[in-house]
């Protein structure tokens, strides 16, 4: 679980927009921009709620919005379940939402060098994409598709490594250590990350989780339907791509 006010603190000092140009969250959008080619998209005004935007005070009019686009936010949220809320509120009947966060496959190749097992300590712990679409389909969202890839964040040494992990956002775990950490932390984490080298590169694996779905129309009186349902897929894409990032 996240700690808001250690996340808020990590995150001012890196700077919101410093985060969302980073490689794996520019990728991240392209790969979601290639979803929305597929998807037919409804008149109306478009909030961009991405990681630049962190900590600002949005408010739109309820059932205001045609399309809520949010490309990294999910991920440094404590309660993402409101921010969900938040987006439904929002969109307009019919409106369209569409994210990408990180799943939780993302650095536990890490988490379990340090042993690290649950990811509570060192390395964040993500919600599954099947809870995500859950989430959605009790919110009153129609239609929800969840889909996810992997790709890895591939390194020369362990220092890029660390550095990297740190502009990502750093640990602001509620359980993680108090303290400052000494000079044998910083070796113990960068022989582990030293430990997920192979063809002479680190590698750390990171899960991007994409979620779509609309805001639902109502019904006429007396007009019956089934409940939505969630639709998980492995997303194909419209052409092989590189699923390695260096850095």
């Amino acid at each position: 679980m996240l700690d808001p006010a250690a996340q808020r603190r990590q995150l001012a000092r890196r700077g919101p927009a410093r985060l969302a140009a980073h490689p794996l969250w520019q990728e991240a959008g392209l790969r979601l921009q290639d979803r929305l080619s597929y998807i037919r998209v409804g008149p109306g005004e478009r909030l961009d709620h991405g990681i630049a935007r962190y900590g600002e005070a949005i408010q739109p009019q309820a059932a205001s919005l045609g399309m809520v686009w949010s490309v990294g936010l999910a991920a440094y949220l404590s309660d993402l379940r409101s921010t969900l809320a938040f987006w439904r509120r929002s969109l307009a009947p019919g409106g369209l939402l569409m994210f990408v966060t990180l799943g939780p496959d993302s650095f536990r190749s890490l988490a379990l060098a340090l042993g690290d097992t649950d990811q509570q300590r060192h390395v964040p712990a993500y919600p599954d994409m099947h809870d995500i679409g859950d989430a959605l389909v009790s919110l009153g969202m129609s239609n929800p598709v969840m889909d996810a890839e992997w790709l890895d964040l591939t390194y020369a040494s362990p220092e890029a490594a660390l550095a990297d992990l740190r502009c990502l956002g750093g640990n602001a775990l509620v359980g993680r250590p108090a303290g400052l950490m000494g000079r044998g932390w910083r070796k113990r984490v960068l022989d582990a990350l030293d430990s997920l080298r192979s063809d002479g590169r680190i590698h750390l694996r990171m899960e991007l989780v994409y979620g779509h779905a609309w805001a639902a129309i109502p019904r006429p009186a007396g007009v019956s339907g089934q409940s939505p349902s969630v639709s998980p897929v492995i997303w194909a894409g419209k052409a092989p791509k590189d699923s390695s990032s260096g850095i």
